[in-house]
Parts: C-alpha cells; sequence; structure tokens
C-alpha cells in the first residue's frame, strides 16, 4: 500500500508544474504559497477545456463563468464531497467518474449547450483532479485515497505516448479526423480528444493504461505517469 503523505507531488514538481496553469504570475506565486482549492481546481482546469472545444459557448449559455461557477457549487462539489470521497476502490472511482461526467454533461443540456461532449467531461474532471492532487491541501485525505484510481487527463500531448509508449489505442471519434478532414497522427500531435464521445470507449482506454503500467511497475499511479509524461510532451511542441 502506498505511504499516506500531506502532499502526493513534492515541492519541485509542484513548481516545475505551476507555470503551466493558466493563470498570473501573482497567483500561481499563492498557489505555491498557500495551494488551492478543490473548486479552484475546477476553474483552473475548466480553461483548459474552453479555448477552442466550448468556443462559441456563450450564445447558448449567457455568461458561461456564471454558468461554470453555477455547476461546479451545486454539482460538481458537492458531489465529490459525498460520493467521489467515499469511493473504496477502482471499480466505484470509476462508475462515479462516469456518473459525474453525465451530472456535467446533463447540467449544460439544461443550459441549452449540448456540445459538452465526453472528450471535455473528461479533460475538465481529469485536470481537475490533477491540480488538486498536486496544489490542494485542504482535501489532502481524500485525494489521497483516490489518487491511485484517478484517471489521465486524455489530450493531444499524452496522446503520442499513450499510443507509442504504452501501445494503448486511443478512443476514437468522427471519423477520426481533425477539423480540416485531417487524419489522427499521433506522432503529429493532432488527437481531437474534444471529440470523444462515447464513455464506454473512453473507459477502456484508461483502464489499457493502468494495465500497460502496471505490467511496468505495479505501484506506478496513472498520474504519475501522466505528470512526467505531459511535461516531456509539452518541451517537444513549445
Amino acid at each position: 500500500m502506498r505511504e499516506k503523505k500531506l502532499m502526493l507531488f513534492s515541492d519541485e514538481q509542484r513548481k516545475e508544474f505551476v507555470g503551466s496553469i493558466k493563470t498570473g504570475k501573482k497567483k500561481r506565486e499563492a498557489i505555491l504559497e498557500s495551494g488551492m482549492s478543490l473548486e479552484d481546481a475546477f476553474v483552473y482546469a475548466y480553461l483548459d477545456v474552453s479555448r477552442a472545444p466550448l468556443r462559441g459557448i456563450g450564445k447558448y449559455v449567457g455568461d458561461p463563468i456564471d454558468v461554470r461557477n453555477q455547476c461546479i457549487s451545486e454539482k460538481i462539489r458537492p458531489f465529490c464531497e459525498k460520493e467521489l470521497a467515499s469511493v473504496q476502490d477502482e471499480c466505484e472511482f470509476d462508475c462515479a467518474h462516469e456518473r459525474l461526467s453525465e451530472i456535467i454533461r446533463e447540467f449544460y443540456r439544461r443550459n441549452h449547450y449540448d456540445g459538452f461532449t465526453v472528450g471535455k467531461t473528461q479533460k475538465w474532471i481529469n485536470m481537475a483532479l490533477k491540480y488538486a492532487c498536486i496544489y490542494d491541501k485542504e482535501d489532502a485525505e481524500m485525494l489521497d485515497r483516490i489518487f491511485g484510481y484517478c484517471h489521465v487527463p486524455i489530450d493531444r500531448y499524452v496522446a503520442n505516448p499513450i499510443v507509442s509508449e504504452l501501445g494503448v489505442s486511443l478512443p476514437q471519434y468522427d471519423g477520426f479526423k481533425m477539423p480540416k478532414n485531417v487524419a489522427f497522427d499521433a506522432n503529429k500531435c493532432n488527437y481531437s480528444w474534444s471529440k470523444i464521445d462515447n464513455y464506454d470507449d473512453y473507459l477502456t482506454c484508461q483502464k489499457a493504461i493502468r494495465k500497460a503500467l502496471r505490467l511496468e511497475n505495479p505501484m506506478q499511479c496513472a498520474l504519475e505517469w501522466e505528470f512526467a509524461c505531459w511535461l516531456r510532451e509539452k518541451e517537444k511542441h513549445i
């Protein structure tokens, strides 16, 4: 069993990653000093989703920031406190993850936006849990318990090593084409993660990632692998 500790990532890792958070220098310094709440983690994670994938959402929901905050406070945080905090194993985590994905999608459908795909919800949830595991001190006990179950946030940077290093097939989408009808090529870093829209395919990929990692190291968690992998791949594409 993995030893419990106050922070799941080292100070060095926290400093290494903080520049990737979409905020200003002063806020990054404050995060390193004081950490962030789970709500903050979902706010920052939303910014990782909201550029091109959520372009134009304001035409449907009104003020997208107000709607985002409402979703976090009324749906996401209560679910995390009650359901996610009580999971006992990997299977229960996966079931909770799928329920939270559907809760988010249904919330936005009720707000007249039906474009929140599985790909977008997985990026939002998984990045939020990643941020929280790195910087959230308040929820350390819950995060320590679920850390080993967390999913890899699938995006264009980790798509290549998921395929080339782990030998895992990515979830398919819309003919596996990019917006300009360019075929997916892991080596070109052009995986359109926001188009994933079948949760079963998505979960099959996450389970295969876990299995591949455990063959290399039974103690390695998916988020630990993704943390190092994402930073390495990002450097290649700067």
